[in-house]
């Protein structure tokens, strides 16, 4: 039996790449609604949620760390109340780019860089958005290098297309962490 979800994200990077999560889990997840907040949204919305988070329904929040002062831990914490069990609450260290260029042989080989200028440990880049967009413009490949605006898309097709969750998770903790629970997620009638 399929396990429904309610996808709370910061873009639709981070959506193709928490689907992409979900559906690698190989636990029959079905993303019922996806919805787009704002990072500062989420915050103030996730109590509620942790609330709301009572029906037979997984409550997926996937958001970006974006400095080592906004820790997990504490974040959960100032929901006031116990965690839902069907709340997971995950955090990419720093930002979901860092996810994404986890996965070190597809990435060089689809943006034409060398292997040796992605970063081995991602979740310690500082700013791995901007990381990764320096890795991009470095491309060989004239057609990515000149995506510019359309970073986003072509991300998106990278995700979509030749990102291996299994591979990323052996080069960031905090995907490998987000996994496992996806993996050992069980609904509870709250």
């Amino acid at each position: 039996m399929g396990i429904d979800v309610r996808l709370f994200v910061e873009d639709q990077l981070t959506a193709a790449v928490a689907e992409k999560a979900l559906l690698e889990a190989d636990r029959a997840y079905s993303v019922l609604q996806l919805v787009f907040w704002h990072k500062d949204t989420i915050r103030k919305k996730v109590t509620d949620l942790n609330h709301s988070a009572k029906e037979n329904l997984l409550y997926l929040v996937v958001t970006d760390q974006d400095t080592p002062d906004n820790c997990p831990a504490g974040a959960v914490e100032s929901l006031g109340a116990p965690l839902s069990p069907n709340l997971l609450y995950r955090f990419a260290v720093m930002e979901v780019e860092s996810w994404i260029m986890a996965d070190r042989e597809n990435f060089a080989e689809f943006f034409s860089v060398r292997i040796n200028e992605v970063p081995q440990h991602p979740d310690e880049v500082s700013n791995p958005k901007e990381h990764l967009a320096g890795l991009i413009r470095k491309s060989g490949s004239k057609g990515i290098h000149q995506a510019g605006r359309g970073y986003g898309l072509t991300l998106g097709k990278f995700v979509s297309n030749c990102w291996n969750v299994s591979n990323a998770q052996k080069h960031s903790p905090s995907l490998k962490r987000t996994c496992q629970r996806l993996q050992t997620f069980r609904l509870k009638r709250v």
